[in-house]
C-alpha cells in the first residue's frame, strides 16, 4: 500500500466496527474503496475457485439483534439447523426447516430444556452440545424450575430428550464450555472460556481458560491445553493428524468492572486474536495434541465459530463477516456480511450451502466449498 493508508485502531477497551482491512483508508489510491463495497474480497486464486461461476450472500431471517447467535447444526435427518441464542432470559433453541420450498424459522424445544448453548457439533446421529448457563430457570414448556451447570449434554434429535454428560471436573464447575468437536473414537474435545460470565448466564469463574478432551464411554475428562487465553473455536483436519483452536484473548476480564454493563469484557488489542495448529498424537488412553503453533492472526477481532471443510480449509466467523483460509493459514477468502458473525454451518444434502448466523440477521452463502459431514 502507499505509506498514505490509515486504518482505524479500536481504543479505550471498546472494539470499533471500522477496525477491519476493508475500511481502511487510503487517500492515494481512490481504487482501494472497491474492495470495501465487494460482499466477496479474494485474496488468492483458490478463493475464486471456492466462489465458483455463481457465488451468492443473501440475507434469509431478521433476528434479535440483542444475542448473539451460536450453536448452529445441521441435521440430515430433518433437513433442519439446530441453533442456540445464548442470552438471558432465552431458555429454548431456535430450528431453521429446510426441507420445503423456502426455509421456515421456529422454536425447538428440548426435554429438558437446556439454557445457552455455545456449540455443537452432529455425531452418530446425536448432537452435542457445549452448554454455557450455570443457573436454574423456569422451563419454557410448564415454568417448573430446571437446575443446571455448564457442561457437555447430548441431544437425540429424533426425539427431542437431552442427557447431561459431564458438569464438573473433579467437582469444579467448569467455566462455560464454548465449542466442541468429536473424534472418530467418540472423544469429546472442547474449550472452557469465560464468556458464560461475560454474558451473566454463570457465575465468575473458579477454572483459568482451558481446551479439555472428554470419553464419555469412562467418564474421564483431561485437560490438553490450558495457554491460550481465551480458547474459542475448535475443530480438526478431514485426516484427523492436525486440531486448530482459536484465541479470543482480546477480550480483557481481568480489568473490567464485574458491576459494569454487559458483557463483561472490555477489548485489548494486544490481547491474544491468534489460530493455532497443534498435531495430533495417539497413545493408549486417548489422544493429546502438540507442537503448538500460530498460523493466522485475525484481521478484525478475533475467530469465533469455527469449521474445517471438506478439503481442509478453515473457515471462521470472524467479525463482520467470515474468512477462509488454506490448512496452513493463508487468507484466501474474505465474505463481508455487514453484521457482526458469530457462528456459521454447512448444510445441505450435498453440504455446500454455509449458512451465516449473527446478531440481527441469519444468512445463507451459495458457493462451491463443501462441508465436511461430522462439521
Amino acid at each position: 500500500m502507499p505509506p498514505s493508508f490509515e486504518r482505524q485502531s479500536s481504543t479505550g477497551g471498546a472494539f470499533s466496527p471500522n477496525d477491519t482491512f476493508v475500511e481502511t483508508q487510503v487517500p492515494s489510491d481512490p481504487s482501494f474503496s472497491l474492495v470495501k463495497d465487494a460482499t466477496f474480497v479474494v485474496f488468492d486464486e483458490r478463493g475464486s475457485q471456492i466462489l465458483g461461476p455463481s457465488p451468492k450472500l443473501e440475507s434469509v431471517f431478521a433476528s434479535r439483534s440483542d444475542s448473539i447467535h451460536e450453536g448452529p447444526v445441521y441435521v440430515p435427518s430433518l433437513d433442519a439447523i439446530i441453533f442456540s441464542l445464548p442470552h438471558q432470559g432465552i431458555y429454548q433453541q431456535q430450528i431453521v426447516h429446510l426441507n420445503g420450498s423456502t426455509p421456515r424459522l421456529g422454536n425447538y424445544t428440548t426435554t429438558p430444556p437446556v439454557y445457552a448453548v455455545n456449540g455443537g457439533k452432529l455425531f452418530n446421529g446425536k448432537i452435542y452440545w457445549a452448554v454455557e448457563a450455570g443457573f436454574s430457570f423456569p422451563s419454557p414448556q410448564n415454568g417448573s424450575l430446571v437446575a443446571q451447570r455448564p457442561g457437555i449434554y447430548e441431544l437425540d434429535p429424533s426425539t427431542g430428550e437431552v442427557t447431561t454428560l459431564l458438569n464438573n471436573y473433579f467437582g469444579q464447575a467448569f467455566n462455560s464450555p464454548n465449542d466442541l468437536w468429536v473424534d472418530d473414537q467418540g472423544d469429546i474435545w472442547f474449550t472452557d472460556s469465560w464468556y458464560g460470565y461475560a454474558i451473566n448466564v454463570s457465575v465468575y469463574p473458579v477454572l483459568r481458560p482451558a481446551t479439555y478432551r472428554f470419553r464419555p464411554s469412562t467418564g474421564r475428562v483431561s485437560i490438553v491445553e490450558d495457554s491460550i487465553a481465551q480458547p474459542n473455536g475448535i475443530g480438526m483436519s478431514p485426516d484427523r493428524r492436525t486440531m486448530y483452536i482459536s484465541d479470543t484473548g482480546v477480550t480483557d476480564f481481568e480489568n473490567y468492572p464485574a458491576d459494569g454493563p454487559l458483557p463483561r469484557y472490555s477489548y485489548n488489542s494486544l490481547g491474544g486474536n491468534s489460530l493455532y495448529a497443534f498435531d495430533v498424537v495417539v497413545s493408549p488412553v486417548g489422544s493429546h495434541i502438540v507442537n503448538k503453533r500460530p498460523i493466522y492472526q485475525a484481521q478484525t477481532f478475533g475467530d469465533d465459530g469455527f469449521h474445517v471443510a471438506q478439503n481442509g480449509y478453515l473457515i471462521a466467523a470472524e467479525g463482520g463477516g467470515v474468512t477462509v483460509l488454506s490448512e496452513y493459514g493463508e487468507m484466501l477468502l474474505r465474505i463481508e456480511t455487514g453484521f457482526t458473525v458469530n457462528n456459521i454451518q454447512f448444510a445441505g444434502p450435498e453440504r455446500k450451502d454455509l449458512w451465516v448466523f449473527g446478531e440481527g440477521e441469519i444468512a445463507r452463502v451459495t458457493w462451491d466449498l463443501v462441508g465436511m459431514a461430522n462439521e
